[in-house]
């Protein structure tokens, strides 16, 4: 059998993995790349007798070595054995996809352009020429529609003749300077790859391409050489730029639009707004919320009388240690998953719905004009965004800031933004014993509790405040299938990692109730209870929760039973809801602000907000209690 391996190379919102979806379905296997925390896709499909193996590579505007996706993506292309690329093109922008195509044909590899969204681009007046693209650059361009599978068996088909594919690509000249420093170079270099390619990488300044090069002074003299060009890596930028909006220019028409101002720009009017924007934006938000408390609550209460029913026909009532076990962790089992379960994967299927129609860059633009008067950069909004799904890994994309004291003030706010286990919280167990108002309330709470955090550390840490640079995706119809695969991918580690967990931590609590030791950890905590005015064992979960925020919910249902509301009164339980969602979330985030700044600036940070959190929810509990709630 024949294989072959094809990266999937492209910019962000450009429709690889609605490509990839395309291909081969939603069977893609997500994993961390060795040594990062950046994501990459893998799927295969059998066609006839050759296997092809699909690598989607991370959005990236360029390759280089700047950011971690770009880093990923240049080893894979340079540093693993591939067949080819595919690199997906926006027809509404062709001249920034050309960017990176003329990079990788420096480097000779064979390449085929998908080109995406050309009925999108027709519906703004562009025209691409495709045919005349083919004859510029030599390899072949193949107009794509994976929404409807256009296009795709064509591509198959180019992907499996990829090795014969002729290498007589199209090549950028620079100026007579540079192209003069690129032959002394190539004289010095050794390796598998292009002479040429390794040249320019070298003097554009990727230290990962020194290895290539004889002897590395050699590239100091040569820059050095070049006075016409002082900034010679930025020059070979411009004219690569320039190149690609020449060639962008000859392939496409432009014919105005009878209407004038189309819908897009209708709608940017309101969501982009300086007074509409923000409200727009509070009031989507709050619908998507509210959707997430409706049906959330509607399958937590089906799941949590399923699971009642189904211990109740097991007959666990006998005493033996062995009966314990079983009864607490199947307890444990179906009260984590009733509460946390629903909420979870709403949360992740309504932000992909956002993320890919579009909507969710421009709540982020509103949103970044507020968190500037608590001196938040600009940057900051876009790790705060990821930190809705999970604070381990906004935790990493602090990266993309300027300077550790900005990374790290911005890490401080992740003790308030409501990842999507603290959601499940909220809902699951406030909103669902509670009511919707509560849940609200404890949202509301989180965000004064971080204002306040923001601007008494803002005395401490200042930070110089940087514009917010965000690509505006156009607005797009989602892809339903791409959206539950994506759902899915995200919240796998839920049911791998935390549903034995909430086993293990029912029948633990099971065995410590048995043979009361519970009295050894609830005991010496009793204070810390007390401060917040709830039941002394509610320790309990709110410790378990450190390990796994989603142990939360199943670990107060192991404790007090599924009648919680018969325990904890509303303002009891809006104040565990407080308490447990205000300060970094668990051990996979600690370990990750570890590994970011540190282990001393990780736990004082850690041990800090967790105090603040506590301190927040007990002043609540009693400015509450004093006005009667």
């Amino acid at each position: 059998m024949n294989r072959l391996k094809i990266l999937l190379i492209g910019q962000p919102n450009v429709g690889k993995s609605s490509l990839l979806d395309a291909i081969v379905g939603p069977r893609a296997v997500i994993s961390n790349y060795p040594g990062t925390t950046v994501e990459i896709l893998k799927a295969e499909k059998l066609v006839d007798d050759t296997a092809i193996e699909f690598v989607d590579t991370p959005g990236i505007y360029s390759i280089s070595d700047k950011s971690e996706e770009e880093k990923v993506t240049e080893k894979n292309l340079f540093e693993t054995k591939i067949d080819g690329v595919v690199v997906v093109a926006d027809a509404t922008s062709l001249e920034r996809s050309l960017y990176i195509v003329l990079q990788i044909l420096e480097a000779k590899i064979p390449t085929i352009i998908a080109l995406n969204f050309v009925e999108e681009a027709k519906n703004k007046g562009i025209y691409i020429d495709y045919r005349k693209l083919e004859s510029f650059l030599n390899i072949p361009v193949i107009p794509i529609n994976p929404l409807v599978k256009k296009g795709i068996e064509n591509l198959i088909d180019k992907i499996l003749d990829i090795k014969n594919q002729r290498n007589d690509f199209f090549v950028v000249r620079y100026d007579d300077h540079i192209e003069k420093a690129i032959e002394r170079l190539s004289e010095h270099i050794g390796g598998d790859l292009p002479e040429r390619f390794i040249a320019l990488r070298v003097l554009e300044g990727d230290s990962d391409f020194y290895k290539y090069v004889e002897d590395e002074k050699i590239i100091d003299s040569i820059k050095d050489s070049i006075k016409e060009h002082p900034e010679v890596a930025e020059d070979i930028c411009i004219t690569r730029y320039g190149t690609s909006s020449f060639i962008a220019e000859k392939v496409t028409t432009i014919k105005p639009i009878k209407d004038g101002r189309d819908i897009e720009d209708r709608v940017d009017s309101i969501l982009l707004h300086h007074f509409l924007g923000p409200i727009s934006t509070t009031l989507s938000l709050v619908a998507v919320f509210g959707v997430l408390l409706y049906l959330g609550n509607i399958i937590q209460g089906y799941l949590m009388d399923l699971s009642d029913s189904f211990l109740a026909s097991m007959n666990l009532g006998q005493n033996t240690l062995m009966f314990t076990l079983l009864s607490d962790g199947i307890r444990g089992l179906t009260a984590g998953v009733a509460i946390a379960l629903p909420y979870v994967f709403l949360f992740y299927i309504l932000l992909g719905l956002l993320e890919d129609m579009g909507v969710l860059s421009r709540f982020i633009i509103n949103a970044e004009r507020a968190l500037r008067r608590i001196g938040l950069p600009g940057k900051a909004f876009i790790p705060l965004a990821l930190g809705l799904g999970c604070t381990a890994a906004a935790t990493r994309s602090t990266r993309v800031l300027s300077s550790k004291k900005e990374q790290f003030y911005t890490a401080s706010f992740f003790s308030f933004v409501p990842c999507s286990s603290r959601t499940a919280i909220i809902m699951g167990v406030v909103g669902f014993y509670g009511g919707l108002t509560l849940a609200v309330i404890v949202f509301i709470t989180m965000i004064i509790s971080g204002v306040i955090w923001g601007l008494l550390i803002n005395k401490i840490l200042v930070v110089k405040r940087e514009p917010l640079l965000l690509e505006l995706p156009p607005y797009r119809m989602p892809l339903v299938r791409n959206i539950l695969a994506k759902s899915w991918i995200r919240m796998k580690d839920f049911v791998y990692i935390v549903i034995p967990l909430l086993i293990v931590g029912g029948m633990l609590y099971g065995l410590m109730d048995k043979f009361e030791l519970t009295g050894m950890i609830v005991n010496p905590l009793s204070q810390i209870t007390k401060w917040l005015g709830l039941p002394s064992v509610i320790i309990i979960p709110i410790l378990f929760g450190f390990l796994q925020k989603d142990l939360t919910g199943g670990m107060l249902v192991s404790v007090v039973g599924n009648n919680v509301s018969m325990v904890l009164t509303p303002l009891q339980l809006y104040t565990f809801g407080v308490a447990t969602s205000i300060g970094i979330p668990c051990i996979i985030a600690l370990s990750m602000l570890i590994k970011e700044f540190g282990f001393k600036k990780a736990i004082g940070l850690t041990i800090i907000s967790s105090m603040y959190g506590i301190l927040f929810a007990g002043i609540s509990w009693r400015v509450a209690t004093i006005f009667g709630f």
